[in-house]
């Protein structure tokens, strides 16, 4: 259930800043968009129609979102308009301020989690925490923000943290660049509430060979698309660590050129098809995909 302090953070983001001028007791559509948002964050069309009640209520915070698309589009566009480079550059400073001041709503609720917000697009929808923190702030957190990617920190301090049930809505996270225990690994294995998760980074973690072969094992795991195993102690199994031919003529990957090492082809012998061994097969034409794509 929303607590107090869930219902004063989402008070500061969606009621108390946005109801009608001069109606102080009316929500707008656009703050009770927001509130189902927070139920189903994965939801691109209630984002968009959030977007539309904002412009048409005339809220500042129309501006920023429009900034944004226009940010990420100028990005995209980058390789056939090298133009593109100085028309994002010059909108990137308004954008911080606008980022900047949206991000203040929800100043006390991160403090008192010990995590940062970071916003994609606009959306607050990905943040750094530690495991404990976590642990402790799950349920208030997405009655907060309609989070989808995590920045998990310390997570051999609370082994057991993916057994709470806010996994559910998280399609991507970084747990790279830390040691992960065998429990902690055999937590995240067999939770039942990854099945969202495509995008995962565990680089840098001295993951050996055994608990690859968990990972490999885990029927939760089926829905990932990205594993990231770079710089591990075991060898890296997927497809894209053999690297790859490129056409020179299209400057597209040569399929034929796409092979899993050899300790790939024996978890896939082991285990059958595992589509995060795959992910430079499966993503030929935009690897690597961005964690924010799922």
């Amino acid at each position: 259930m929303q607590g107090p302090r869930a219902t004063a953070a989402l008070s500061s983001w969606a009621e108390a800043s946005w109801r009608d001028p001069g109606k102080p007791c009316r929500m707008t559509a656009a703050a009770a968009l927001w509130k189902r948002i927070l139920t189903a964050p994965a939801d691109a069309d209630l984002k968009s129609h959030y977007v539309e009640a904002l412009s048409a209520q005339g809220h500042p915070r129309a501006e920023m979102y429009a900034l944004a698309q226009r940010y990420q589009q100028l990005l995209d566009s980058v390789p056939t308009d090298p133009a593109a480079t100085d028309q994002a550059a010059a909108l990137k400073p308004r954008l911080d301020a606008l980022y900047a001041l949206a991000l203040e709503d929800f100043a006390p609720a991160a403090a008192r989690w010990g995590a940062i917000i970071h916003l994609i697009g606009g959306w607050p929808i990905e943040l750094t925490i530690d495991a404990p923190g976590f642990d402790r702030h799950a349920a208030e957190i997405v009655a907060t923000i309609p989070l989808r990617h995590l920045d998990l920190i310390a997570i051999r301090d609370q082994p057991d943290v993916f057994g709470l049930p806010q996994f559910a809505q998280i399609a991507s996270l970084d747990g790279s660049r830390q040691s992960w225990s065998d429990q902690a690994l055999a937590s995240l294995a067999s939770s039942a509430h990854v099945g969202a998760l495509r995008w995962l980074n565990l680089s840098q973690c001295s993951i050996t060979a055994a608990q690859v072969d968990v990972l490999a094992a885990s029927q939760a795991l089926r829905s990932v698309e990205i594993l990231d195993l770079t710089d591990n102690l075991a060898p890296d199994p997927c497809d894209a660590s053999t690297g790859y031919g490129i056409d020179w003529a299209s400057g597209g990957i040569v399929p034929e050129s796409i092979q899993l090492p050899g300790f790939g082809w024996e978890l896939q012998e082991k285990y059958g098809t595992i589509r995060w061994l795959n992910p430079l097969w499966n993503y030929m034409r935009d690897y690597p995909p961005s964690r924010y794509s799922f």
